[in-house]
């Protein structure tokens, strides 16, 4: 029941973000720009954001695992800027923030209330700060950890999540110029996609280190396959299928779905995956979701 319970949570929140991507980019933008790898982009953001708050929730706070899945709950939240766009009438332009240190600054102390684009964040980033103040002491009855919650959690997301950190160059005023072949959001999935699992990875560690103990033969031979075969693989039919020369930062971000495929994989025996808190079901998804971001970049879906 727990596995099934996992993984409906789960199955929620990914209902949720969906939907709210869709009103976003396609019903209450200022322009249309929804789309196959828009879509894929901003769910990988999400997944990395609810997971970040996920692992603060537990290594700060000392959540225990089993009331962190109903985090996801909480989500609807993400619909407040829509609401906001209905009731004001004012259609969505939301982007990442960039500028410099004291203009970040001011929007992040403010929640954006002030930011020219990015006003329509407010209540949202005014409800989520109440969540954490409140639920952070509720959880943990500790002052120093409901600070650090606030100050990692919540404001360490709005600067990991929140800034216009990462971008293709040069058509980009990203913090981080990356030298690739890739289109944007291509390249955007892929990072927070990379940036989602190493969250998860942490926030899941106590269980992967005992996972690889029992598990290390299969985790040793998964990961540098997954590496390899991507390498290979893009040497050789990157630049046919793509049309482009794959850059060094193409190569090595294309290691982690493969990577992350691979091991995936190798959890799917009964044996392995019914050590998992939600069985089967979060293998399949990460070799479904890293399967759609690679076969996406290669059949030139932008």
């Amino acid at each position: 029941m727990n596995k099934k319970k996992e993984a409906a949570l789960f199955i929620f929140f990914a209902i949720v973000i969906l939907v709210r991507i869709v009103l976003e980019t396609a019903v209450f933008s200022r322009r249309h720009y929804f789309g196959y790898f828009v879509t894929l982009h901003h769910f990988s953001w999400y997944m990395f954001v609810f997971f970040y708050f996920c692992m603060c929730a537990r290594h700060i706070l000392g959540m225990k695992i089993e009331k962190i899945r109903y985090l996801a709950l909480l989500s609807p939240v993400v619909f407040v800027p829509i609401i906001h766009s209905v009731i004001t009438g004012k259609k969505l332009a939301l982007e990442y923030l960039r500028g410099n240190f004291s203009s970040v600054a001011f929007d992040f102390l403010t929640l954006y209330r002030f930011s020219k684009r990015n006003s329509q964040f407010f209540y949202e980033m005014l409800i989520l700060l109440a969540f954490f103040v409140i639920g952070s002491w509720i959880i943990s009855k500790d002052f120093r950890r409901t600070l650090l919650n606030v100050i990692f959690g919540f404001y360490g997301s709005m600067v990991f999540a929140g800034l216009h950190l990462f971008g293709v160059y040069p058509k980009t005023k990203a913090y981080f110029r990356i030298y690739t072949s890739l289109k944007n959001h291509q390249l955007m999935a892929l990072i927070y996609f990379s940036l989602f699992m190493l969250v998860l990875l942490i926030y899941n560690l106590p269980e992967n280190k005992k996972r690889f103990l029992e598990n290390r033969i299969r985790f040793i031979i998964a990961v540098p396959t997954g590496i390899i075969f991507s390498l290979i693989f893009n040497f050789l039919f990157f630049e046919s299928l793509y049309g482009k020369v794959p850059k060094t930062a193409d190569l090595f971000l294309m290691c982690i779905p493969t990577a992350v495929a691979a091991v995936a994989f190798s959890s799917v025996p009964k044996k392995v995956s019914s050590t998992l808190r939600a069985g089967l079901f979060f293998p399949v998804f990460l070799i479904v979701f890293s399967s759609l971001i690679m076969v996406g970049i290669y059949s030139r879906i932008y």
